[in-house]
């Protein structure tokens, strides 16, 4: 059985001023950091044994990991493949900037949001697939192990409606808490299943 846990990176004041963004590399800020100690004794009540480290290469994500207090003696891998969905030239603005600025826009972010694209994004479509490739790959060359993975929320949305459903038919049905851990099981018969452990 080799399992997963996924947690969304700590509060940054992007998250909290609600703006769009994906590649940009803002620090977590304070509640973002009360979070991520929450977490971190979370995973010491659960005696979580983590046998290998992933986490997107961004700074958010790295300072949530330091915070977690990991043995270094863990190896840890960070990459581009774990990034956040890249919002092109969207990234920093609000809605209310996008809407003034293109109304166009708004309509495909409502309607087409599984496919939209704008100038130097990718589609949440391609982020799916992005993140399931890594996911994939992470398992199988980690078989029986328990692996973290700290990453973003449209990271575990995007994975979550991946393996219940195949496409992306899921992404808005829950919502990923910043500083929160999600527990992916894959067993010996490749049955996948989630749990999901709020701060």
């Amino acid at each position: 059985m080799t399992e997963l846990l996924f947690i969304r990176h700590g509060e940054t004041d992007h998250n909290k001023n609600r703006l769009f963004y994906g590649h940009l590399d803002p620090d977590i800020n304070q509640t973002g950091i009360e979070q991520l100690n929450k977490t971190k004794l979370k995973l010491q009540k659960f005696e979580e044994k983590i046998d290998v480290v992933f986490c997107s290469d961004l700074r958010r994500c790295r300072q949530s990991l330091e915070i977690l207090e990991i043995s270094n003696k863990v190896k840890r891998n960070f990459t581009k493949e774990l990034r956040e969905i890249n919002f092109g030239i969207l990234e920093g603005k609000t809605y209310e900037e996008i809407e003034a600025e293109n109304p166009y826009y708004i309509e495909q972010i409502e309607n087409n949001w599984k496919y939209f694209k704008v100038e130097g994004s990718e589609s949440v479509f391609e982020l799916q697939n992005r993140i399931v490739k890594k996911t994939e790959e992470i398992i199988k060359n980690y078989q029986n192990k328990k692996i973290l993975v700290v990453v973003h929320g449209g990271v575990i949305q995007s994975l979550i409606s991946y393996y219940l459903t195949k496409n992306l038919d899921f992404y808005w049905n829950f919502q990923v808490d910043n500083g929160s851990i999600t527990k992916m099981t894959v067993t010996k018969d490749n049955f996948v299943y989630f749990n999901y452990i709020n701060r």
